[in-house]
């Protein structure tokens, strides 16, 4: 049986998911087999995602991304069918989901952080964008960033003032 073509259907095939979501159908199978999706499948085994299912992708796809572990998101996606109540589940879902909001504010600080040193870094080495001498100490005795490095580390990274 010939599947009709793709905007006469509400399913996607795994290349079409693969392409919709911006990955590999290899990333689907492992998502698959993590338990997170569960495509239907054709007589002759061609896997059928439904939107349901990019959406559950997808959100497991965007937490990753954020550095969610794999473990982590499939205890998410899995979790609430370990417990016998809503009672139970919720409140041990609402715990999880606590425990992850925690690690993303985390994250987000470090992240900020991360920009503020880079803006700096950015800054300081601006200031060599006119500088006709090859940058190191022997060329150019007198560099700003060299004078400034410890401002910082991203800056120390690039200009290390032990480095030529």
């Amino acid at each position: 049986m010939r599947l009709p073509p793709r905007d006469q259907r509400d399913y996607l095939k795994i290349g079409e998911l693969a392409k919709e979501l911006s990955i590999t159908p290899r990333t689907i199978r492992l998502y698959e087999d993590l338990g997170l999706i569960s495509p239907a499948r054709t007589t002759a085994g061609t896997r059928l995602y439904a939107r349901k299912d990019m959406k559950r992708l997808d959100a497991a796809l965007r937490l990753g991304r954020c550095g969610v572990s794999l473990e982590h998101i499939q205890r998410l996606a899995m979790g609430r069918t370990e417990y016998p109540t809503g009672a139970q589940a919720s409140a041990a879902m609402s715990t999880q989901l606590a425990a992850l909001q925690k690690e993303i504010h985390v994250s987000i600080k470090r992240l900020q952080q991360m920009d503020r040193d880079i803006a700096t870094a950015r800054g300081l080495i601006g200031q060599c964008a006119d500088c006709p001498n090859r940058p190191n100490r022997t060329d150019c005795p007198h560099c700003p960033v060299d004078k400034h490095v410890e401002l910082s580390d991203i800056a120390r990274l690039i200009w290390d003032p032990e480095c030529p």
